[in-house]
């Protein structure tokens, strides 16, 4: 965000005075009614533990001594449960970079509680009001509202003013709790043209769009007036498999086009990609690091000459980034310093580690360039929107080889040449290359895929003996791997041993723990006790516990995608032997159940061979991402896969022949 320049406002005084505050329908500040505190329950959520009552925003341009945005904000917010006490803890972010910050002002603040029938009200006091420093350009104010209890009303109001009109501030519909009423309001000068961007799966209740003649100026002069409600907005709830609730939340951002006074030809503010390109490719803390390369052309030319063919390099040169640098958990578009002194230290950010990278590969004769991405937890990136870098948060690093691309993150030890980690998938990357800017894809390059394989002998009393394997590959392999690294190989195998119940594992050995190209194997001995079991029938679930056991999609309805991240491949076999003198009495039904479209498969299988019993699950998830159409057949997918997994076979003693 950018002030706008002073001679820009110096045209706007034509407006002065002309703008005045939109009478909205709002309720009085700091008065609010008996029923609001007698409020229980929130009938439509009554898991709530609170619900804002009304919440209205209203942002105008003042033009007074310069040009100005002014947002005002007042909500209200009935709790009912101690649950939702960190809704007394209000933050009001503001934004400030060079001399030009946004101020907050006019705060004030209200706990009302109903006290043996009486309305009782406790005011916020100023000097509990403190400010905080998030990121380098982000500040925020914070208090927390007095006395607040079981029952209590918030009452909060405060102003914003700002000099960045470039990006108006956004206005959320939806929290994490219930709003009976969202009204946000806007008066525009016809001279700015914004774009709206509306977001989420709530309609809006009403929406007004009018054109006055702005007081005090002459006749054709317009303000251009917007009116946004939304009512009986539900609660913006966590579930399985999403990005960020932000990517679902009901919203509406701003961003401002262009702005065209009387007599002037337009100007264009929202840039394009061509012109992004080329500023970042000359700032300091981004394209410039690209040309920085004689620290680690000793370690480059080693290489070069021990690897001959281009493959083999890449791999190599992304294994010596991996391994030096450690990330500091951090993302951010642009470097910390410089990538020198990140080599140095061994350790930055992820444009430190990706752009040093993509800067080596560069220096090796590889056609490589930076890509920017909004990782999962940041937000999904609106790829028709105009270009906006503040919503990128991380950079990885882009190669054309062979006719064929690669997209590489050397902040993760543990994903090879092409894999990024999960927290990178999500939609799209704007590759930064001079002449060839574009979006990139940053769908998975591999599955997650685990296969388990059990030979297992058992004797009359049920008790089980025998051999047992996991093999782990792509996203699979690499959460385990983390998971062995993090715990200690010793530990994990350990852990692994532990009796569970009547199943037990030992002498397990971990292979190919650190041969990031294959399969990761777990292999153990199994046995499971078959204590308190019928000599004469005998009840076995041929998952051995290892079976679906609770359906993730728990809604009867969804309204956000279905987000895996990766497609899925999980697979069991296991192969049993029963006892002589026993025969199947009853075993489960084979079923192969489809998803629509190949969305996915799921197979079950049990047969007898001989004196064997073969087993077979497998669930495939064909796809990273479902939409809401199609959530019920998903969930009726994970229904049928725990139904199966929980059927048994019935093994029952022969009788011997009169």
């Amino acid at each position: 965000m950018k002030a706008i320049s002073t001679q820009l406002w110096v045209l706007v005084l034509l407006l002065a005075g002309a703008l005045q505050q939109v009478a909205a329908q709002v309720p009085k500040f700091g008065k609010i009614t008996e029923e609001e505190l007698k409020m229980s329950s929130y009938p439509q959520d009554t898991s709530a533990g609170a619900v804002i009552l009304s919440d209205y925003g209203y942002t105008r341009f003042n033009t007074t001594n310069e040009l100005q945005v002014v947002f005002e904000r007042h909500i209200r917010i009935k709790i009912f449960k101690k649950s939702a006490y960190d809704w007394a803890d209000v933050v009001v972010p503001f934004y400030e970079k060079g001399s030009d910050r946004e101020k907050v002002t006019s705060i004030k603040g209200y706990t009302f509680n109903l006290v043996n029938g009486k309305i009782e009200k406790d005011k916020l006091d100023g000097k509990s009001v403190f400010e905080e420093k998030n990121t380098e350009n982000w500040f925020a104010k914070k208090f927390t509202m007095p006395n607040v209890k079981e029952g209590s009303v918030i009452d909060v109001s405060y102003t914003i003013t700002s000099d960045f009109v470039y990006t108006l501030r956004d206005w959320e519909f939806q929290h994490s709790i219930p709003t009976l009423w969202s009204e946000f309001r806007a008066e525009i000068p016809e001279y700015f043209d914004y774009k709206f961007q509306m977001q989420g799966y709530h309609a809006l209740y009403r929406n007004e769009n009018t054109r006055q003649a702005a007081a005090g100026t002459t006749p054709d002069v317009q303000n251009n007036a917007y009116v946004w409600i939304m009512k009986d907005v539900p609660a913006l709830k966590e579930e399985r498999y999403i990005t960020t609730l932000r990517d679902y939340q009901s919203k509406i951002e701003f961003e401002l086009q262009r702005v065209q006074f009387p007599g002037q030809p337009p100007r264009i503010m929202t840039g394009d990609w061509n012109s992004v390109t080329k500023d970042l490719m000359m700032a300091d803390r981004f394209g410039v690091q690209l040309n920085r390369s004689g620290f680690y052309k000793n370690e480059l030319a080693t290489i070069q000459a021990q690897y001959k063919t281009k493959p083999e390099q890449l791999s190599v040169i992304f294994d010596l980034v991996k391994q030096r640098m450690k990330w500091n958990g951090k993302g951010g578009i642009y470097t910390d310093a410089s990538i020198r002194k990140a080599w140095d230290e061994r350790t930055g950010n992820s444009a430190d580690i990706n752009i040093l990278l993509t800067s080596m590969l560069q220096e090796a004769g590889f056609e490589a360039n930076p890509v920017l991405v909004s990782t999962r937890d940041n937000g999904r990136i609106h790829t028709a929107m105009a270009p906006m870098i503040s919503k990128f948060n991380y950079v990885i690093s882009h190669v054309q080889l062979d006719g064929k691309e690669y997209l590489l993150d050397a902040t993760d030890p543990l994903v090879t040449v092409g894999i990024l980690p999960t927290r990178a998938l999500n939609g799209h990357g704007r590759l930064i290359k001079k002449n060839e800017n574009r979006w990139v894809s940053l769908d998975p390059a591999a599955n997650s895929t685990t296969l388990f394989s059990a030979t297992l002998n058992m004797n009359s009393q049920g008790e089980m003996v025998g051999k047992g394997r996991e093999s782990a590959g792509g996203y699979s392999a690499i959460r385990m791997r983390r998971n062995i690294f993090e715990e200690g190989e010793s530990k994990f195998t350990e852990s692994l041993t532990k009796e569970v119940g009547d199943y037990k594992m030992t002498k397990a050995q971990i292979n190919n723990l650190n041969d990031l190209n294959s399969a990761l194997d777990i292999s153990y001995e199994i046995s499971i006790n078959g204590s308190g079991r019928s000599n004469d029938i005998i009840y076995l679930n041929p998952m051995l516990g290892r079976g679906e056991k609770e359906n993730p999609f728990k809604m009867n309805e969804r309204v956000y995608p279905v987000d895996f991240a990766m497609p899925i491949d999980e697979t069991y076999i296991c192969n049993l032997e029963i006892p002589n003198g026993y025969e199947i009495e009853e075993m489960p039904k084979s079923i192969a159940v489809n998803l629509p479209e190949n969305g996915g498969r799921f197979m079950y299988m049990v047969q007898q061979e001989g004196n064997t019993l073969q087993i077979m699950s497998k669930v495939n998830i064909n796809r990273a991402v479902f939409y809401a159409p199609e959530y019920p057949y998903l969930k009726e997918f994970y229904n049928q896969i725990i139904a199966k997994h929980a059927e048994q076979v019935v093994l029952k003693k022969a009788t011997a022949a009169n």
